[in-house]
């Protein structure tokens, strides 16, 4: 779980896909535009992991059955060296998995999934075709 605290006071949460030591991907609800704002990292609710981020990138991914949902490319902009060694001993962790999302294997990330689903679209089209001719 992620607080993602924006400019004007807007606030939202959110959930980390993807963390390395240098930013993260993360999946909320509330539209940010790219720019600076300020995380919250759950890792250990009862310390969780402050530190300013640039919005490097965001993808709209609401559509007319879900509410509204956004993805954004996050790199951490660590202004406390403590901070940033316990990311990278959380990340080092024996007991660290990288978060999966409902729906997602943990051994295939994003591009592979997406890979899978085009080669089965693929297939298909290719049985209409033979059908067809």
């Amino acid at each position: 779980m992620v607080s993602i605290f924006g400019p004007d006071g807007v606030h939202a949460y959110g959930v980390i896909t993807n963390v390395s030591e240098g930013g993260a991907q993360v999946a909320a609800g509330v539209g940010f535009e790219s720019g600076r704002v300020l995380l919250r990292i759950g890792f250990d609710p009862a310390e969780p992991l402050l530190t300013p981020a640039d919005i490097v990138w965001v993808r709209d991914d609401s559509d007319a059955s879900h509410k509204s949902s956004y993805v954004y490319g996050v790199q951490f902009r660590f202004s406390d060296p403590e901070q940033q060694q316990r990311l990278r001993e959380i990340l080092m962790s024996p007991s660290f998995e990288q978060p999966v999302l409902p729906g997602q294997s943990p051994t295939t990330s994003g591009l592979d999934e997406m890979m899978n689903e085009l080669g089965d679209e693929l297939g298909k089209l290719g049985e209409r075709m033979r059908e067809d001719s």
